[in-house]
């Protein structure tokens, strides 16, 4: 058994995504939903495992959050994460063909979906659409990973040295740029009230299991703009190799470690708060 399948041990994408990257979204969505505080009717973009539709459920004011996710999967585990009393509805739905009417929403959230949408763009004017005049989008997205977030800029450096240069940056961190974000914004009719750079120190896990949940989803991108995967999870003929990045990782980041060997390191994303015209 190669390292990467004794990591999975049978668990899904949702089951390792809930696993690991919780601690580091739970962090992000008191950020997000404290950008402009909901109420009403509000849209979780790109819910995932539904973090933020909880976070957005729990405040004073809302009275229903619908979520969207493109992945059957993820859905599944955020309905089962999030029960049935909680005032959420999920959907599956691309973040350019959202399902609902126009004006449906006081507001609209995403966190760290915009770098992933096929067009930026469009998924904003649709995020406008469903969403009242004098509404809000408000989204967060990661600066670029030597900007702010020094272990993933470390990871990238390894990984471009020992596998290719393609790989970098990490999808995550591949829309960095304030200049870029407003510009999107603005090009969907969107009036950028805040453009907020934030910083959270956040829980990273310890650095083996960021390696191997990063070199299990990590690929290089085709022409037709999917991504291949690195290499076979159950090739063993990879582990050296892994284990030496590991290892590395863990020498390059030792100050971050706290004493269970977690990383609690700088986070850094920008924070969009755009209003929908009247």
């Amino acid at each position: 058994m190669s390292l990467i399948q004794d990591f999975v041990a049978g668990r899904t994408p949702p089951d390792l995504y809930d696993a690991y990257l919780t601690p580091l979204f739970e962090t992000w969505s008191d950020v997000l939903v404290a950008a402009h505080p909901p109420r009403g009717h509000v849209l979780d973009i790109a819910c995932g495992t539904g973090i933020v539709s909880r976070k957005l459920a729990g405040q004073p004011g809302v009275e229903q959050v619908a979520a969207i996710d493109i992945a059957p999967p993820m859905l599944d585990k955020a309905k089962a994460l999030t029960g049935q009393d909680a005032g959420v509805s999920f959907h599956l739905a691309s973040a350019e063909q959202l399902p609902f009417e126009d004006n449906a929403f006081q507001a609209a959230f995403c966190q760290q979906g915009l770098q992933f949408f096929p067009d930026r763009v469009a998924a904003l004017k649709d995020a406008a659409r469903v969403t009242q005049p004098g509404g809000h989008v408000v989204f967060s997205v990661w600066t670029a990973a030597h900007d702010g977030n020094p272990v993933f800029g470390t990871f990238e450096e390894i990984v471009a040295r020992d596998f290719s240069d393609d790989l970098v940056p990490f999808g995550p961190f591949s829309f960095g740029s304030a200049a870029s974000l407003r510009d999107t914004f603005e090009a969907a009719g969107l009036e950028v009230k805040s453009l907020e750079r934030v910083e959270r120190d956040a829980n990273l896990g310890d650095p083996r299991s960021l390696v191997l949940f990063d070199l299990l989803f990590l690929g290089t991108p085709a022409a037709d703009g999917s991504l291949q995967p690195l290499f076979d999870p159950a090739d063993a003929s990879k582990d050296a190799q892994i284990e030496a990045i590991i290892e590395e990782l863990s020498a390059t980041t030792r100050d971050y470690q706290n004493a269970e060997g977690d990383l609690i390191a700088p986070t850094a994303a920008h924070v969009v708060v755009a209003e929908v015209a009247g």
